[in-house]
Parts: structure tokens; sequence; C-alpha cells
């Protein structure tokens, strides 16, 4: 990945990406993404160049989706509460072929898998097992040189609820994706849409990469944009992570804001939350009185 190169070579021990478990340096990130669409672009996903991430938050999972997208693969982010069946209906009618998994959700996926045209089934933090090809194997075995980009890049596909039912599958939209013929033309968009937007500091990823908001948030690390990736949402946590990482930026939805105000004032007064600069939210309307009580406390 040249973006991620370059910046190692400017910078080579800042960390690019963080989350609950270590800290990624840009030369790091350049390397696993090379691997990760390596890999894939190995393996036969199907007609559509498709694959899935079954998996709670965590570096992988934004390694999954991003080295998907510079593998030239049409990535299908899956809810990760769904059951094996529901996960099963979603393969199917994506035709995905390669599917990522944790350790929470490994069961199900496996289940999911035998159902569906899935061949390959990768996890993290997983013991090996059969059917299952651990995460730091698979990425050991695949090669670092940088992958070719002169594919086009396909938009994820994204399942709503169906007025049937069942879900719905639904690319993402043109007003989320930085288009381009190939993906060195997408990745270039992408840092000059993140360039023109001027300088937002750190991302913190704290919705689960299953949705829209915070899946184009992580894919600013494709554009140069460092981040930082919280699991399951926790208030206080969240503006704990805000001061030790100066965190810039963020997306939210007004559930987020509402439990983040729900915290004494104490604790919400105990963090610094000066380093913010822009807070973008989505998902629902967003109630005058909540909003109004974020903009007196964040600005």
């Amino acid at each position: 990945m040249t973006f991620a190169r370059a910046i190692a070579a400017d910078r080579p021990e800042e960390i690019a990406l963080r989350d609950a478990k270590r800290g990624y340096t840009w030369s790091e990130v350049d390397d696993i993404l090379n691997r990760t669409a390596n890999g894939l672009l190995g393996l036969d996903l199907g007609p559509d160049c498709r694959m899935a991430v079954f998996a709670e938050n965590a570096a992988e999972t934004a390694y999954a989706n991003l080295g998907g997208l510079i593998g030239g693969a049409s990535v299908v982010p899956v809810n990760f509460h769904l059951t094996a069946d529901e996960v099963a209906y979603i393969l199917n009618d994506a035709d995905a072929r390669v599917l990522f998994a944790d350790s929470r959700t490994l069961e199900r996926a496996l289940g999911a898998a035998a159902d569906s045209n899935v061949h390959t089934v990768v996890a993290w933090d997983v013991e090996p097992q059969d059917g299952v090809v651990v995460w730091d194997d698979w990425i050991a075995a695949n090669s670092g040189a940088e992958p070719p980009s002169d594919m086009p890049p396909r938009p994820n596909l994204l399942y709503t609820s169906g007025t049937t039912g069942f879900p719905k599958g639904t690319p993402l939209p043109p007003t989320m994706f930085a288009g381009g013929d190939t993906v060195a033309e997408h990745l270039a968009n992408l840092a000059a849409g993140l360039q023109a937007g001027g300088n937002a500091g750190v991302h913190l990823v704290v919705g689960p990469m299953y949705h829209t908001g915070p899946l184009s948030g992580a894919r600013g690390l494709a554009g140069g944009q460092c981040s930082v990736i919280l699991g399951r949402f926790d208030a206080e946590a969240t503006l704990s992570a805000i001061e030790e990482y100066k965190i810039g930026n963020s997306v939210m939805v007004p559930t987020h804001f509402v439990r983040l105000l729900a915290l004494p004032e104490d604790v919400r007064n105990r963090y610094d939350v000066s380093s913010l600069i822009r807070i973008g939210h989505t998902g629902a309307k967003c109630p005058v009185d909540v909003k109004r009580a974020m903009i007196e406390w964040w600005g």
C-alpha cells in the first residue's frame, strides 16, 4: 500500500491503528493490508467477487474490510448478533465465498458457511481446528508485496431489514464511495477527500463496523487517517479514549449521545475532550435537547 509505505517513511514510529489489544505502525498496516489483499486475490471469490466479515470490532475486522477493498472484492459486513441461519441467508443471497470471523462468532460462522457457497473461513483469536484458517497463519502465508491496483474497486454490499421479512442487499451508495476506475484511483480519491475536509485528527470508531457510519470512518485508514477502534460501546471508555489518544473526530448515533450525557457530571468532567474537532452523527434523528446538550459540552 503506497500511502501507508510513504507515511511510514516520514513517521516510522507513529501508531496508525489501535484496538484493545495493541497498536500498529504504518509499516505494519501496509504489510498486513498487502497480505490480506494478496491472500484474497489468490482465492475464488465467485463471479461477484464477494467476501463477508462477521466479527466484532477489532483491528482485524478493519484489516479484513479494507484488505477486501484493496483486493478488488465487494465486502459484505454482517451483523455479529445474527444467528447461523440468518447469516447463511445473507451469504447465499450475496454469493459470498470467503468469510472472516472471530472467537465470538466462529461457531455461528461455521454453521452458516456449511449452508452456503463459502469455501474458506478465516478467524482470529481462535485455536486451530478443522474447517478454520487461523488469521495469523493466513497472514503469514500471504505475500507482503504491493498487490496489483488496476482492478475496479467494488462497493460494499450492505444488508438492511427488508419489508418481506428477509434482509435486502444494497450496494454502498455513490455518495459514500470514493469511486475511481481502479483501486489505485479509489485510494487516491479517498485520501484527497480526507485532505479536502481539513485535518480532523485521529478517528475514533465507536459503533459496530457492520453499520455504514463506523465502517466509512474506519475506511479512512486506507486514505492515511490514524484510527482507534473500540469494542462494544461504553460511554466512559469512549471519553477515556478521547483523552488518551487525542481523538479529533468520530461518527456516532444519537443513542451514543444519550448514553454519554447520562454519565454523572463528575465523570463527564473528569476527561479532557478538547482535542475533538468534528463529530458526525447518523442513524436516526437527533432530539433537539440532546444535540444542544452535546454542543454545550463539546462545542
